[in-house]
């Protein structure tokens, strides 16, 4: 065999995938195109929020879950919060992930309180928080992304709305 044989037989198993390979790239390139299809949605959102209105919200206890992190998940506390805007009553929520202890300490405390958030003028229904590195959140990690939104437990926004 030539010295290079092996070399041309390696090069063509790199870079020349079987079938299987074919599918996992096609699989790959649609997680990521779903989760970019959630993800600029959300950033231009967030970009958009920094010159909207601010109101005072009121929170609520929150709900213990889980979220996924990669190829595992963590404890966390989806918690909701209610305000007013031109005396209507809106709702929204987000998630607190860390260490189970301190996230059950953070819900309790952080039940009643105020927090500021900025809504949408011309949909006050969207809203996000003003500072998610808030001090009362005890170095936990606060987000309201939807890819971590969408794996909430079962509860009724209209009893954040009626609190």
């Amino acid at each position: 065999m030539p010295p290079g044989g092996n070399r041309t037989l390696k090069y063509r198993e790199m870079y020349h995938p079987n079938s299987g390979g074919w599918f996992q790239v096609v699989l790959y390139s649609a997680i990521l195109i779903w989760y970019i299809s959630v993800q600029i949605p959300y950033l231009l959102k967030y970009c958009r929020s920094k010159n909207w209105p601010t109101a005072n919200a009121t929170i609520q206890r929150g709900t213990m879950g889980r979220v996924s992190q990669g190829r595992s998940t963590i404890p966390a506390c989806f918690i909701g919060y209610a305000f007013k805007v031109e005396g209507v009553r809106y709702a929204g929520y987000f998630v607190l992930a860390g260490k189970e202890d301190i996230l059950q300490k953070v819900s309790k405390d952080l039940a009643g309180s105020s927090l500021q958030v900025r809504y949408d003028p011309s949909n006050p229904n969207t809203s996000l928080l003003v500072d998610c590195k808030d001090f009362r959140f005890a170095g936990l990690r606060a987000s309201q992304d939807p890819y971590w939104l969408n794996q909430a437990p079962a509860f009724d926004l209209q009893d954040t709305i009626r609190g």
